[in-house]
């Protein structure tokens, strides 16, 4: 007396005789000859049908598919194949951390009696919390473990820091072959020429900063050893390059705010919390809807293609504050206002691309091209 269930998405659920939770009763004077029961085997779902996977869940190479093979009652237990980087440890470490360093700026603030300290650490940390609030955990935190969402943001701190010394060593390289004191310039200081001023802007925004920066979101993603690797989701893709962005955005913030111990930190805090932290992760999500669409497309990503927009983005802001900071007329103060409007259509424009995206992205078989 066999039945055979499915679910919604027609996966298989099992093939035996005398399932559990089978409501129909035989009639006592019906003669049934015992089945055996077959010993259920794991399958995953691809366009060729079912196929008996390999020991991290993804189709073998070469399989054949399997339909007639029972099916387990539930879903593989993933938490079996999870990498180091998705340990509770690195879940528990990271908020040790970022405790410490608020408790450490308020303890500063109050040994030095300056008590804005502590609102600094709290400003410089929690724009990138309500982001990845927003976009990760409020609707969609099953697309990709908590976790491995932490691992992203931390490897994107510490990203961070040969980033900035590589963007260090190419303005050092760039002042000593041009001449330019590009001190003098980043400080607004009138002592170099108007074209100076705007050759090493647009050189500092868009080779430094912009390609460093935006490269270094895209490595973390695609080439580092934890990126995409066994990702469930194709959206679980883009909320590890948000995470990564943020993560180094975090750090940046950190460095930035705390440059200046008087109360006018408070001002760039709120301006950055506004403006450059939401650029960051808007960048991060654009790379990370490039690289899914071309996972989804069955192609290999292609690093020109997937960065000439944040590229374009991240310099042009950068480029527009540096030459009205170094020039300071009215007419580039005005111009200023262009540079605020960036990051707020970039977030806009990657905000609006996700909430288009088709419902294969958020889950189904159609993922299954990203673990092939």
């Amino acid at each position: 007396n066999q039945s055979q269930r499915r679910n919604t998405n027609g996966t298989a659920i099992g093939r035996m005789s005398g399932e559990v939770g089978d409501d129909r009763s035989t009639p006592d004077n019906e003669n049934v000859s015992e089945t055996p029961i077959v010993q259920a085997q794991p399958v995953v779902r691809t366009e060729r049908g079912f196929v008996v996977p390999d020991g991290h869940g993804r189709p073998l190479d070469g399989s054949e598919p399997a339909e007639d093979v029972p099916a387990l009652a539930i879903p593989l237990d993933s938490s079996r194949y999870r990498n180091c980087c998705e340990n509770r440890a690195c879940l528990y470490s990271f908020w040790g951390v970022v405790a410490s360093f608020l408790i450490a700026s308020f303890t500063i603030g109050f040994v030095t009696s300056k008590p804005w300290m502590g609102a600094l650490g709290v400003l410089s940390i929690i724009p990138a919390v309500i982001i990845l609030y927003l976009l990760y955990w409020r609707n969609h935190n099953s697309q990709v473990e908590l976790p491995r969402v932490i691992n992203m943001f931390c490897w994107g701190i510490v990203g961070a820091i040969p980033c900035a010394v590589i963007e260090l060593l190419l303005t050092f390289a760039f002042g000593q072959i041009t001449g330019i004191k590009t001190k003098d310039v980043e400080k607004g200081s009138r002592g170099e020429s108007i074209e100076n001023i705007v050759l090493y802007s647009l050189f500092a925004a868009f080779f430094v900063a912009a390609l460093c920066e935006e490269s270094l979101k895209y490595y973390l993603v695609v080439e580092f050893p934890n990126g995409i690797k066994d990702v469930p989701t194709a959206y679980g893709t883009v909320i590890l390059s948000i995470s990564g962005a943020l993560g180094f955005a975090t750090l940046e913030n950190i460095g930035y705010v705390f440059q200046d111990s008087s109360t006018a930190s408070i001002g760039v805090a709120v301006m950055r919390a506004l403006l450059a932290v939401p650029l960051h992760a808007a960048t991060g999500m654009i790379i990370g809807l490039n690289i899914t669409g071309a996972l989804m497309q069955r192609e290999q990503p292609v690093a020109y293609k997937v960065l000439w927009l944040p590229i374009l983005l991240h310099g042009t802001y950068d480029g527009l504050l540096m030459i009205t900071l170094a020039i300071g007329t009215s007419t580039m103060q005005g111009i200023a206002l262009l540079a605020f409007a960036i990051p707020l259509f970039a977030f806009a424009y990657g905000v609006r691309k996700i909430c288009k995206l088709p419902v294969e992205y958020f889950g189904g078989e159609d993922n299954q091209r990203l673990l092939a």
